[in-house]
């Protein structure tokens, strides 16, 4: 079995939880036939609460309208009392795939587990009003957090991604043409000197000089989150099996730090 406890981003949360046990109870009524039903009962010690419920399965029998609220009261027990059943129901094919038919947001929120940086600064960056008037991060940022945690090498991909579409936003909206053309190293040396900060320009203060030097790493984080994508991510004619290894630790934390360097560029490039 796949999970072997309830996610806590969906425990945690009651008005999630309570989304995806309605979600999944219309799942079962429509998925679950009568021999299924008596099979599990006695798999989970279950007979008196379902085999001799007075209505359970004679409402399934006769395709009456309450016996989805009878297997809405039966995922409502089982999911404080008897979790291993709760998760035998939500892990079944024929359920899963009535799942996603119903509710396909829910249904991927329970299959990914979240990753707790990664998320909270996309909440945030997606919250900056600078940020969000120069270009809609969303769709990037949806990529980055479904990758995490299965698919750390996609999470990498899609942060160069990001960081990728905000320096040419920021270029082509300062007049910048053929932008599309720039390879990622020059198109991040474009920007900084767009932005102006490059290392040559004189700082006019201590203060901005300590700034360059902030910016330099960023820069460098940048172009290396880029070579570690050419290396261990997607394309590139890479074998598959044969990519370098890259730990689901190692991709939350270039995702998160390309987050913050996005809205970073940003807000010094909005007016």
């Amino acid at each position: 079995m796949k999970n072997q406890k309830i996610p806590d981003h969906i425990a945690d949360d009651d008005g999630l939880f309570g989304r995806f046990k309605i979600a999944l109870s219309e799942a079962l009524a429509v998925s679950m036939d009568e021999s299924e039903w008596k099979k599990f009962a006695v798999r989970y010690g279950l007979r008196d609460r379902i085999i001799g419920h007075e209505r359970f399965i004679r409402s399934l029998q006769w395709g009456d309208a309450d016996h989805e609220g009878h297997v809405l009261d039966l995922i409502e027990q089982l999911s404080y009392s008897n979790v291993p059943a709760f998760l035998d129901l939500v892990e079944r094919p024929n359920v899963k795939r009535a799942l996603k038919r119903k509710d396909p947001e829910i249904f991927d929120i329970w299959q990914h587990d979240v990753d707790p940086v990664v998320t909270a600064l996309s909440h945030s960056l997606g919250e900056v009003a600078a940020v969000s008037s120069v270009i809609d991060l969303k769709t990037h940022i949806e990529r980055i957090e479904k990758a995490l945690p299965d698919d750390p090498y996609l999470a990498v991909g899609a942060t160069k991604d990001l960081l990728e579409a905000a320096m040419r936003t920021i270029l082509t909206n300062r007049g910048h043409t053929d932008v599309r053309k720039l390879h990622f190293p020059e198109l991040t040396s474009t920007c900084f000197n767009e932005l102006g900060l490059s290392p040559q320009t004189p700082p006019a203060s201590k203060g901005e000089g300590h700034i360059r030097k902030i910016s330099s790493n960023a820069r460098k984080m940048i172009e290396t989150a880029n070579e570690l994508r050419n290396l261990t991510g997607t394309g590139h004619g890479h074998v598959v099996g044969t990519e370098e290894e890259l730990s689901v630790e190692d991709a939350s934390l270039v995702a998160s730090n390309g987050l913050i360097l996005a809205a970073w560029i940003l807000k010094k490039a909005a007016p």
